[in-house]
Parts: C-alpha cells; sequence; structure tokens
C-alpha cells in the first residue's frame, strides 16, 4: 500500500500507486471492453431501464483489488444502528470521499480523485477526476459539482461553513479554480499539509465529503440564485423555516433519498421513516474488482434502528445480524457474544484502538472564578489527585479488567509520538504522595471535617461534569471523587444530557470534564485536544483556543501554550512529514511539562462481529474514530458466500 508523503518537490501519483496494483494490472482492467455487472442490472438494461455497465462506468474506474478473493453478487447486509448520529451508516455505506486512508492507515488514497499534484511548499492541489463519471442517477460528475459545492454552499452567507481543512491559518477560506471538466485546483494562502488527511475523515457534519456531497444538477432547484420562481413553494411543501434549512435537509443523504449520491448502495429508505434505513446498490458505482466486475458485490445494506442495543444483541445471537462493530461491541457483551458465536454463526474481528483515554478529566485552567482558576490551575494539585486514584480498581470494576493504567497520551505503539513521561507520569496510587504534593501545591490547611482549603479560606469543591449517555464516564467518577475525599478534597459528580455538557463546555462554566479522547495513534495528527487548545474540546482550556482563532471573549494563554499553538499551525503548513513529527514532539512535551489532564486507562482491545458467511472482511482493522471503520477496508467488496447472507 502506498505511503502518502508530501516532500518539498510536487508530486504525481496515479491511481494504480494508490491503490496497491501494479501499472500492468490497473492498464488491463482499466482498458477493459466489456465489463460484468449484478444480475438485477443486467435485467435492467436487458429491459432499456439502464445503458450497459460499460457507458456507467468512468473510462479510469478505480480498481480494487479484494482482500481474500473476488466475490459473487447478492445478498443483504444486517446491521443496525442508533436512531441519531448515524456514524456507522457514514463508515459502512458513505465513506466515498475524494481521498480516503489506506487499509493500512499509513496515508490517504485517491478515491474520486485519480490523481493529483501538490506543488513545492503545499500551498496549491492540483486534482483531477474520473472521466466519464456518473451520480447514482446517471448524470454526469464534474468539476461543475466542485465549484457548485464551493460557490454556492460554502461561499454563501446561510448554508454550511468551509470546512477546516478548506481553510489556510485561522479564517482564510482556500480558493477552488476550474481548469476543465475533469481538472480544479485548490489555492492555500499558506502551506497547508494536512489538506489531503481532512478530506479523508469522517464527521457527522462537515467531513472529508464536502465537495462532492452536492451533485449541482439536483440541488440547484433549492437555491435562491438558480431558483427565484419556485422555492418558496418548495420551502412551504417541505414545512421548512427557509429555503437554507430546505437546502439543507434535501442535502443530506441519509434523510433524502431523492438526493444522487456517489456512494456504492443509494439509501431508498431513509433515517425517519421506521425502524430501518435501507440502501440499494448503485448501478453507477464507478469501482471495478480485478476481474472487471462492477462493485458493489452486496445487493443492499440494512440498518435495524433500535433506541436499545439489548435487541441489536439479541438479533446477533440469534444469526440475523451479518457485522456490526458498534453499540453492542462493548466489554460486558464480549463473553454474552463468545458463547453464541456458534448458534449465531458468527465471529470476531478486532478493532485496533487508538484512544488516547477512555477517562480522561480536563481541569478548567481558565475558570471564570478566580479562587477555582487557582486550585484547578496548579499543577501539583493535578498531580496529588492524579496519584490519589486507584486505577486498578476503576478498570477491575467498571472496565470488568479490560484495559491498562495511562494517562493520557499518545500509546506507545504509535513510536514516531510517544512520550513516555506524558503516558505514565504521576500515575502509581500512592496516597501518601498525594497528600505531599496537594500540601505543596499550597493546600496543606484542613477544615474540622478534614477538607483541604482553598486561597480564599473555603473547602475547595467543584464538579465533574459527567455524560448521562456513557454509564462507564458516571460510574468511573463516582469512584474517582471517593479516592479523592481521601486525601480532604470534596468533589461531586453531575450527570447530565450530552448536549448540556456540550453548552456548559462552550460558555466556559464547568469546573472539570470527564471526556473520552482518540489521539493515540496517526489521528493524533489530527485532532490533539488533550495537549493542545487546538478545539473546543479542550476543555482545560477554551478561552485558550478562542484567542487564538480571533474570538470574542478568548483569554491570552501563558508561553508555553502560545508556543504550542505556534507549533500547531506549523504542524498544518510543513509539507515534510519529519519536520511535522518534530514539532508534534514538542508540543507533546510541553503537554507532558505541563500536565492539563489526568487520564485513567486505554483500552487493550475492540472489537466487532462478522458473519461467516460474509468474506474479504478483515481479521484486524484500526477502530479510531478518525479512522471510520470499515470504510477504509473496502466495503464494496465484502460479499457472501454463494451470494445469500443465511
Amino acid at each position: 500500500m502506498y505511503e502518502m508523503s508530501l516532500r518539498k518537490r510536487a508530486l504525481r501519483t496515479t491511481i494504480a500507486a494508490f491503490a496497491g496494483l501494479t501499472v500492468a494490472a490497473a492498464a488491463t482492467v482499466g482498458l477493459a471492453d466489456t465489463y460484468a455487472e449484478a444480475p438485477q442490472l443486467s435485467k435492467r438494461v436487458a429491459a432499456g431501464e439502464l445503458p450497459p455497465v460499460v457507458e456507467r462506468l468512468p473510462k479510469n474506474p478505480r480498481i480494487l483489488e479484494p482482500l481474500d478473493s473476488v466475490g459473487v453478487y447478492g445478498g443483504v447486509w444486517r446491521t443496525g444502528s442508533k436512531p441519531s448520529a448515524p456514524t456507522w451508516n457514514l463508515r459502512t455505506v458513505g465513506y466515498d470521499h475524494m481521498f480516503h486512508w489506506s487499509a493500512d492507515w499509513t496515508g490517504v488514497v485517491p478515491n474520486i480523485a485519480a490523481s493529483f499534484d501538490v506543488s513545492a511548499d503545499a500551498r496549491v492541489y492540483t486534482i483531477t477526476l474520473r472521466e466519464g463519471m456518473r451520480w447514482s442517477d446517471g448524470d454526469p460528475f464534474d468539476t461543475d459539482d466542485i465549484l457548485f459545492a464551493y460557490e454556492q454552499v460554502f461561499s454563501h452567507p446561510d448554508l454550511a461553513e468551509f470546512p477546516g481543512y478548506l481553510r489556510s491559518g485561522k479564517e482564510n477560506p482556500a480558493v477552488i479554480e476550474k481548469v476543465d471538466t475533469q481538472t480544479f485546483t485548490v489555492s492555500f494562502e499558506k502551506p497547508n499539509a494536512s489538506f489531503l488527511e481532512g478530506m479523508a475523515q469522517v464527521t457527522t457534519q462537515i467531513g472529508g465529503d464536502a465537495l462532492t456531497k452536492y451533485p449541482a444538477h439536483y440541488m440547484r432547484q433549492f437555491h435562491p440564485a438558480f431558483n427565484k420562481d419556485d422555492l418558496d413553494a418548495l420551502v412551504e411543501e417541505a414545512g421548512t423555516s427557509s429555503w437554507a434549512d430546505l437546502f439543507s435537509l434535501k442535502a443530506d443523504t441519509w434523510l433524502n433519498p431523492e438526493k444522487p449520491t456517489l456512494n456504492a448502495w443509494v439509501v431508498r429508505v431513509p433515517y425517519g421513516s421506521g425502524n430501518q434505513v435501507v440502501a440499494e446498490r448503485n448501478p453507477y458505482y464507478w469501482k471495478v474488482d480485478t476481474q472487471s466486475q462492477q462493485l458493489p458485490y452486496i445487493d443492499r445494506v440494512v440498518f435495524e434502528i433500535v433506541q436499545d442495543p439489548e435487541v441489536l444483541l439479541l438479533k446477533a445471537l440469534a444469526g440475523e445480524i451479518d457485522m456490526i462493530a458498534t453499540m453492542i461491541n462493548t466489554v460486558a457483551n464480549k463473553a454474552v457474544l463468545f458463547d453464541g458465536r456458534e448458534k449465531g454463526d458468527f465471529d470476531f474481528f478486532e478493532l485496533i484502538p487508538s484512544d488516547s483515554n477512555l477517562a480522561t478529566y480536563s481541569f478548567n485552567q481558565v475558570h471564570k472564578d478566580p479562587v477555582l482558576r487557582e486550585v484547578l490551575a496548579n499543577k501539583d494539585f493535578r498531580a496529588g489527585l492524579s496519584h490519589a486514584i486507584n486505577r486498578q480498581e476503576i478498570i477491575d470494576l467498571v472496565f470488568i479488567g479490560q484495559g491498562t493504567p495511562m494517562q493520557t497520551g499518545v500509546l506507545p505503539s504509535y513510536e514516531p509520538l510517544y512520550n513516555e513521561q506524558l503516558a505514565k507520569q504521576f500515575l502509581d496510587y500512592d496516597v501518601d504522595k498525594a497528600n505531599a504534593l496537594l500540601d505543596k501545591a499550597g493546600f496543606a490547611q484542613r477544615d474540622d471535617d478534614g477538607w483541604r482549603l482553598g486561597p480564599d479560606g473555603q473547602p475547595i469543591e467543584f464538579a465533574i461534569l459527567t455524560r448521562a449517555d456513557k454509564k462507564f464516564m458516571a460510574d468511573s467518577s463516582l469512584m474517582v471523587v471517593e479516592h479523592w475525599k481521601k486525601v480532604g478534597i470534596n468533589a461531586r459528580v453531575d450527570i447530565v444530557e450530552r448536549s448540556l455538557v456540550r453548552s456548559r463546555k462552550n460558555a466556559n462554566e464547568h469546573d472539570v470534564i470527564i471526556e473520552d479522547f482518540p489521539g493515540g495513534a496517526r489521528d493524533a495528527f489530527l485532532r490533539p485536544t488533550p495537549w493542545v487548545p487546538m478545539h473546543h474540546n479542550a476543555a482545560y482550556g477554551i478561552p485558550w483556543y478562542d484567542w487564538h482563532r480571533g474570538r470574542e471573549g478568548g483569554t491570552e494563554p501563558p508561553a508555553h501554550v502560545k508556543r504550542q499553538l505556534e507549533l500547531w499551525d506549523q504542524v498544518n503548513a510543513l509539507a515534510e512529514p519529519a519536520e511535522r513529527e518534530a514539532a508534534m514532539r514538542e508540543i507533546l512535551q510541553i503537554a507532558a511539562d505541563s500536565f492539563y489532564t489526568i487520564g485513567i486507562v486505554v483500552p487493550k482491545a475492540d472489537y466487532g462481529i462478522v458473519s461467516n458467511r460474509m468474506k474479504n472482511v478483515p481479521k484486524q482493522m484500526h477502530g479510531s474514530y478518525w479512522f471510520a471503520p470499515p470504510g477504509p477496508t473496502d466495503p464494496p467488496t465484502y460479499y457472501f458466500v454463494d451470494g445469500k447472507n443465511g
């Protein structure tokens, strides 16, 4: 697999190199005169409903080499999802961005893009699309669709904001220009070496598909620049409050089955219409296997929409789930699923975790209350509280022994960025050390009840803000506050809805927040929130983030934080990988010396389940949120033995 790296010279890469195929193999398939297709599509061609497959494919389709074997057509992939936040859907049937991660997560590969050039200073990207590529309704996909997203969506004040990876520095958006029907340029004011990685990301809002999710021929009818006469009637018919709300609704792949897509499967039964979401094969899908068979192999994907994960667990045990790695893949369920493998005719696959911690306590060091700010910003105070935590007890009782004690840091397995000090300092359970550090912090004096007194002479009290939807967070925090009581600190746990946690955090109205963070592997380059306040999730210093972004209410950070933010800007600008790594290592060392947060545990491993009849599914894949499993492992190549899933 090609490992993507940006050098100081311009790069020129072809689809053959990125697909891990030989040039000869790519040429043979890419120049094929005939292609095979699914039987159901052949029937539609014979009935005159579709053009022949060779006319539905681009001249240079992307070639996927199946993991184990070339597949057969047929079957229904049965899985499940929550009623909201369909991230599993996005990763399963919706991960077709301009670029995406390689399966081994060493870099990015062109996907919708056929090839690209990068200028020597990583400021100008020239991207070439596949000639003859089409949307799922058969309409041509070309640079006019890219320009529509850029000019009519992201540049419009009432619609979506520019994604971060399409910005240069803090605010300046990129400039996108059409070269010809298949080629366009993306130009940044400053070097942007992380652009391609941004295009590979999956989020539920503005992900890496931002430039390829707006089919211009369809979306123009909902935009006032193209439909001045009928737009008000469409808004009224849809019951939305404005044309912008209507536009956003119609652009949502999961809510609007009429919108054409570039994905392997097209949503036909959308979210919110019942207890299932159903996606069917895209007849214009632009990928083939190494034997010239149009993908995907599987006919349909059906998501059972459930409130209670127990429903999916029972279905899995009954053999009614073909593949899933969400909702039911908990530590508590693993033994039950292990015992049910034979009856359910499934087995496990491993998800390699990249969590930097499952339980990180972020102390608000820019608290609005000056007294509490002085307490929470004291490094010795935080170090003392860290030594007071019996991590192994929490791991045994809350995580059923499935975890390793660690601070919030890059994992030892990711050697380029691993920092032992960051991962292991103040880690051991030692009440004597805890008391000594709390005394050193200046809080040796206690009241008659044994509570340590703060700078104002009053007992130190604060709350741990905890999400109600993640029980392990509440369970961990309830144990932590008991540990802290033993050293004279009176904390409490506030368990609230996720939205309230977010609103309090964004308003800087929190004391301490428990969060689970990714960033323990390659994703440290994407969202290093625990160590540098580059995002509004940096609960230890959100006003520092606001200052860096030039936002109202920001607070100028101390010199060491400023240095981190300068380095973070460099990480996004440097074209040389070694220089990017060096900047990240300095960021992490400053974080280690500053000790912003307290971490409890990192997972040993995660898992999913897959039917024994489902093939080409890796036995091991990266499990990071940012890697977006199983998307980069090419689900269009998954297939069922004999084309049947049961």
